[in-house]
């Protein structure tokens, strides 16, 4: 595990920062990129895995998971466990939670991504009776002493203080989250977190599961002196805990002061492409000033005009064949052999289909690459695979033998003997049933899928 100590004088923006810039430089990041948000990682998979291993996790029912991107995993293992599933409505607009459950249409998958969150997730709000055992929060820093810090937005706070005020979670709520190893922090300052911030008990990582000894103190509620206005005008849920709070006779008085937004950079995951060269003339500096007249006037637009790049001009005619085969006389004859520019760039048919294959019985958890892992090492790899994993079945597609194969003495695949070998395999080690493998009609379209791309 990769952890990281924290140098004086920092800010919870600085160590955002630093996170986000290790995920770039280490190639940690996956999409859509890390920075301003809680990253998603390499491992979170593995991470979500882990979740399982958890004391508490099996005698749990329900699991709050937030809607982050690399805590898709996590919210994949707790619907596959059996455990009901809470999702916080992104950015807390138009109600509390979505509750999500397999529909028996859509794919555990499928229900558990931003799509599924909005449209298969059934709304729950602050009046609807409900208990969570387990919250399981994203993180873009934390320490192995319990503190965490997010992206910054307050969201997963105020869920929590509302959670808290409805008696939705109390004291016996599990509070974990999932993150790369490169996101624990031996420890973080103390003066950077307030009373509203959410503490951990367990800290999850792809490798390893960190227990929290001194659990710290976590809120008792919505804190209304530090909410202002204008963030619970943009939130219902916190419009209605407000006026439930006015006629209980608390006292609701707002922050007086607007919050101080973060400006931040922009910050690019990918490379840009540069922008071509618009050829504006750039502005006189020190002696081009054009109105000082005289010989310099013209000396001067001279040096402009030559400091203006003229934008390059392609020519998108083809080469033909007798411009691509003259031979330059400095290079001697190698140029003899260089085919010309359209032949390059003709791309290479795909080869006929001898015999296709349909194989069925296969475990919806088993995943297109573990399949083709399996062919690969009994030496019977096909040339294309066209994937229905999740609804038990594939197709393998053999394509017909080359005549350079044929010189090679590499004989084909026989269709028994592959159809032997299949019949034998074994995805799962814990299958019961085998492999059901069925020889198809030709076919002379049909979608496919590369499996050198997969």
């Amino acid at each position: 595990m990769f952890i990281f100590s924290i140098a004086d004088a920092v800010t919870k923006e600085s160590i955002r920062e630093e996170v986000w810039s290790n995920f770039i430089k280490n190639k940690i990041a996956l999409y859509p990129g890390p920075y301003f948000r809680i990253p998603n990682f390499k491992g979170a998979e593995k991470a979500a895995e882990k979740l399982i291993e958890l004391p508490e996790f099996k005698d749990i029912k329900s699991v709050e998971v937030n809607p982050d991107k690399p805590l898709e995993p996590s919210r994949r293992v707790v619907l596959e466990n059996g455990k009901e599933l809470y999702v916080p409505s992104p950015r807390i607009q138009g109600c509390l939670l979505k509750k999500l459950a397999s529909d028996g249409v859509n794919s555990i998958r499928k229900i558990v991504t931003r799509w599924g969150i909005e449209n298969v997730g059934i709304k729950v709000d602050v009046n609807d009776k409900f208990h969570i055992d387990m919250l399981v929060l994203g993180s873009v820093a934390v320490s192995k002493d319990g503190r965490r810090i997010g992206k910054g937005s307050g969201f997963a706070d105020i869920e929590f203080a509302v959670l808290k005020e409805i008696n939705a979670i109390d004291d016996s709520t599990i509070i974990v989250t999932v993150v790369h190893d490169t996101q624990v922090y031996d420890e973080l300052p103390k003066e950077l977190f307030k009373k509203y911030d959410v503490p951990v008990d367990y800290i999850v990582t792809p490798t390893t599961i960190i227990k929290v000894e001194n659990k710290l103190p976590r809120p008792e509620g919505i804190y209304w002196d530090i909410l202002t206005e204008t963030r619970v005008k943009n939130i219902d849920v916190l419009q209605k805990m407000k006026e439930k709070h006015e006629s209980e006779g608390r006292d609701t008085t707002l922050c007086a002061t607007e919050e101080t937004t973060v400006v931040r950079p922009k910050r690019y995951w990918f490379r840009r492409r540069p922008r071509r060269f618009s050829g504006k003339k750039p502005k006189a500096q020190n002696g081009d000033d054009p109105q000082a007249g005289g010989d310099d006037e013209g000396q001067n637009e001279k040096q402009v005009a030559e400091r203006v790049r003229k934008p390059r001009r392609f020519s998108r005619r083809p080469r033909s064949q007798s411009e691509g085969q003259k031979s330059n006389p400095e290079a001697g004859d190698n140029n003899e052999n260089i085919p010309p520019q359209g032949a390059r760039n003709k791309k290479k048919k795909s080869k006929p289909i001898d015999y296709s294959l349909l194989v069925s019985n296969i475990g919806k958890s088993v995943r297109v690459r573990e399949l083709k892992n399996a062919l690969i090492e009994k030496g019977i790899k096909p040339n294309n695979i066209t994937w229905r994993g999740w609804k038990g079945f594939c197709y393998l597609h053999y394509a017909k033998t080359a005549k350079k194969q044929v010189e090679e003495d590499k004989e084909p695949f026989a269709i028994d003997s592959v159809i032997e070998i299949i019949q034998e395999l074994k995805l799962n080690p814990t299958a019961e049933n085998n492999l059901n493998v069925k020889i198809m009609e030709p076919i002379t379209r049909i979608e496919t899928i590369n499996i050198t791309a997969v």
